[in-house]
C-alpha cells in the first residue's frame, strides 16, 4: 500500500509512508531563491515557505497569501507530509486514493510535529537515548522527547529561545514554522554535508574538526552536533584534545608560514606556546613526562648540501630543506628547553662523492637515509624527506616518522642522550615502505606511497602493537597508483634492540593484517593529508583529507562496511555551508579528524551540552 497513515494517540501523532523507497526521478533536490510568490512572508520563514512552495506542497490559505503565522491543523499537516515524501519516494500508484486525512482539526503543538516528522521521514530518526538538549521536554513522553531531539540533531529546529535552550513543545506550530522545518526535513533525505550516515555499528565518541589552515575547531558528536568550539586568531593546521581538556595545536601566526605550537584553554586562551618561527611543521605530540615532541626543519644552502654529497646541478641555487625532530620542555607562558634532539643530516649515506662524508654502498646501510634518494626522484623538490607524522610507544620508548618523500615509515631510539642520537645509535632502527629508497628493491617491491599518520595502535584496541597507515597513492615518475588504502601491518619482533636490519633482510616481511580499500578504487583516494585511527569497537574511522576537493570523515568495520560518514561542512574562510550544497574545493581539507571516546579524561573538563550542526539550514 501507499499511502500516509495519521493515528492520534494521545499527545503523539505518528506518521508513517508505507511502501518501497525509490529514488525520485528528478534525482538531488535543487531549489532556487526566494521568488516571493506570496504576498504576508517575512524574512524569517521565507526561504522554507518558497521551497514547499516550488514543490507543489502548498498553495497558500488563499488570495495570493501562504498566512505563515496561523497555527496548522493535523489534516494539514498530514497532506503537505504526504506530498512531501511523495516527492521523495515517488507517487503512489495512480489507482491509490488520496491520504486518509484526520478529522481533527485542532491545531498541531510543536512537540506533535516534531514526532509526525520522525515517523514519516525515516532519515530523521528519533536519536535513541534522551539528552535533555531542551530545557522545557522534561514532562512530554520519551518518545516525543527523543523526537524533538532528532529533528534538532538533524538541523531541523534550533528552538524557540535560548538561555536556557527550550523547545516549547506544547505551543502550536504555525504554517511558517511548519515550512521551514518540513523543507529542511526534504533537502537533509539527501544530505550533501555533514552527517551522511549514522548506522548501529558506528562507535559513538566524539570527533574534532578543524579545516586545513581555518581559525576554528569543532569538537561533534556522532550526531554531527557541536558540542565545544575554539575560535583561533591564526590559521590552525592540526589540533588535538589533551587530557586535560585543553586543546594543542599548531598555527600560523601571522598568516605567513610561521608556525607555532600552542596550548588553549577551553576558552581558546593561549596558556602556552613555543615561538619557534619558520621552523616547526606538521605533527608535534604531547609525551607523558609532559614534553611536546615536534617537528622542525632547517635549510641547507647548495653550498652546504653539496659539502655533505647532494647531487645537485653545478648552477642549482635552491636552498634545500631538512628536517630534524625536537622535544621541548615547556617553561612559563611562552618558549622551553630543548632537552632531545635528532636530526636526519647525522644519519645520512651517499655513493655520489667518495671525497664527501658519508660516503658508502647505499644498499649496504639501511640504517641511515640516502640523501640523493629524493633529489634523484624530483629535481624540483626542496623538502629532502618531508616528515609529516609523529608517534611515541612509551612501552619500546621509540619514536616513529612517517617519510613522505621516501614512502617509508621510520623508527628510531628515543632512549639517546642528544649526543647519543647523533651517532650510530640514532641510526634507522626500522625502516619499511619502499625498498628503493635504499637500494634494496624496486617499484614492484614499493609498498608505501607518499603515506600519512603512521602510527602503532596504542594498547587496549584491536590490533593493538600492530602499525596503522593511510597509504595516499600518487602518480609521478611513470609510477602510478592513483588510490588510497588503510594498511595495518604487523612489524617483526624487536628483540636485542634490533627489528634485524641486516644487509639483506626482506623489507616486504611485515605481514598486512588488515587493508581497507574501498571497491571502487577511484571513490578513495587522497593524494595529500588524511588519517585514520582504530576505535574500541573494532571499527576504524578514516578521515580522507582532500578526497575530492574536501574532507570526509568516516567509520568502517573490520569487514570495510561504512557505518559513519560525515563531510565537512566548514570552509576555511570561516563560512559554513548550506545543506543541500555540494562543496568541491580546497576550501574544505582536513588534515585528520582525531576520535575520542566518551569516557576520554579531556572531555570530562568540557560542557558536551549538543548544539546545532556546523552546517546551516535555510
Amino acid at each position: 500500500m501507499y499511502w500516509l497513515k495519521v493515528v492520534v494517540l494521545g499527545a503523539v501523532v505518528a506518521v508513517w509512508w508505507s511502501g518501497a523507497a525509490v529514488a525520485s526521478e528528478t534525482g538531488a533536490l535543487e531549489i532556487g531563491d526566494s521568488e516571493d510568490v506570496f504576498s504576508d512572508v517575512g524574512s524569517l520563514h521565507a526561504h522554507g515557505i518558497e521551497q514547499v512552495a516550488q514543490l507543489g506542497i502548498d498553495p497558500g490559505c488563499g488570495e495570493g497569501r501562504f498566512c505563515p503565522d496561523d497555527p496548522i491543523s493535523r489534516a494539514e499537516m498530514a497532506a503537505w507530509l504526504y506530498r512531501a515524501v511523495a516527492h521523495i519516494n515517488g507517487p503512489p500508484p495512480q489507482d491509490e486514493t488520496a491520504p486518509v486525512s484526520s478529522e481533527d482539526d485542532a491545531a498541531v503543538s510543536r512537540a506533535e510535529a516534531a514526532a509526525m516528522l520522525t515517523a514519516a521521514f525515516e532519515h530523521l530518526a528519533a536519536v535513541d537515548e534522551i539528552e535533555g538538549v531542551f530545557a522545557d521536554t522534561a514532562d512530554t513522553p520519551d518518545a516525543t522527547a527523543r523526537a524533538i531531539e532528532g529533528i534538532h540533531a538533524a538541523g531541523l529546529t534550533k528552538g524557540c529561545a535560548a538561555n536556557p535552550l527550550r523547545y516549547c513543545p506544547y505551543r502550536p506550530i504555525t504554517r511558517g514554522q511548519a515550512a521551514a522545518m518540513l523543507a529542511r526535513a526534504i533537502v537533509r533525505a539527501e544530505p550533501t554535508v555533514g552527517l551522511i550516515v549514522n548506522k548501529p555499528q558506528a562507535a559513538r565518541g566524539y570527533t574534532l574538526i578543524n579545516t586545513y589552515h581555518s581559525h576554528s575547531v569543532h569538537l561533534i558528536d556522532h550526531l554531527g552536533r557541536k558540542v565545544h568550539t575554539w575560535r583561533i586568531e591564526d590559521d590552525v593546521r592540526i589540533a588535538k584534545l589533551l587530557e586535560n581538556g585543553n586543546l594543542m595545536v599548531n598555527r600560523d601566526h601571522n598568516n605567513d608560514g610561521n608556525f607555532r605550537v600552542s596550548e588553549l584553554d577551553r576558552a581558546g586562551n593561549i596558556i602556552w606556546e613555543y615561538p619557534y618561527y619558520n621552523t616547526q611543521h606538521h605533527d608535534f605530540l604531547k609525551l607523558p613526562n609532559g614534553n611536546v615532541l615536534m617537528l622542525m626543519e632547517k635549510s641547507l644552502t647548495p653550498e652546504e648540501a653539496r659539502s655533505v654529497g647532494a647531487r645537485l646541478h653545478p648552477a642549482s641555487s635552491r636552498r634545500l630543506l631538512y628536517d630534524y625532530i625536537v622535544e621541548v620542555k615547556p617553561t612559563g607562558l611562552s618558549g622551553g628547553e630543548i632537552v632531545w634532539q635528532w636530526s636526519i643530516m647525522d644519519h645520512l649515506v651517499q655513493d655520489n662523492d667518495p671525497d664527501k662524508p658519508n660516503y658508502g654502498p647505499i644498499a649496504g646501510h639501511p640504517e641511515r637515509i640516502d640523501i640523493n634518494y629524493t633529489l634523484f626522484q624530483s629535481p624540483l623538490r626542496r623538502r629532502i624527506a618531508h616528515l609529516n607524522a609523529l608517534d611515541y610507544n612509551p612501552a619500546l620508548d621509540q619514536i616513529m616518522i612517517s617519510a613522505r618523500n621516501y614512502s617509508e615509515l621510520w623508527i628510531i631510539d628515543h632512549n639517546t642522550t642528544t649526543e647519543e642520537a647523533a651517532g650510530p645509535k640514532g641510526d634507522l632502527l626500522y625502516r619499511w615502505g619502499n625498498p628503493r629508497a635504499h637500494g634494496n628493491g624496486d617499484y614492484q617491491d614499493q609498498q608505501l606511497f607518499r603515506q600519512h599518520d603512521t602510527h602503532w595502535i596504542p594498547q587496549g584496541l584491536p590490533g593493538a602493537g600492530n602499525v596503522l597507515i593511510f597509504n595516499n597513492g600518487f602518480e609521478y615518475n611513470g609510477l602510478e597508483r592513483n588510490y588510497s588504502t588503510i594498511d595495518e601491518i604487523l612489524l617483526p619482533p624487536f628483540d636485542d634492540n634490533s627489528y634485524r636490519l641486516e644487509p639483506g633482510y626482506d623489507f616486504t616481511a611485515p605481514q598486512r593484517q588488515w587493508v581497507y580499500s574501498a571497491s571502487n578504487t577511484a571513490d578513495f583516494y587522497s593524494d595529500r593529508l588524511s588519517g585514520a585511527q582504530r576505535l574500541p569497537n573494532g571499527n576504524t574511522q578514516i578521515c580522507e583529507g582532500a578526497g575530492d576537493g574536501r574532507g570526509v570523515i568516516f567509520q568502517v568495520t573490520p569487514d570495510g562496511t561504512t557505518v559513519w560518514k560525515y563531510i565537512n561542512p566548514f570552509s576555511r574562510g570561516g563560512t559554513p555551508t548550506h545543506q543541500g550544497d555540494h562543496v568541491r574545493n580546497d576550501d574544505y581539507r582536513i588534515y585528520r579528524a582525531p576520535w575520542y571516546p566518551p569516557d576520554y579524561p579531556g572531555l570530562r573538563h568540557l560542557d558536551l551540552t549538543p548544539k546545532t550542526p556546523i552546517e546551516q539550514y535555510r
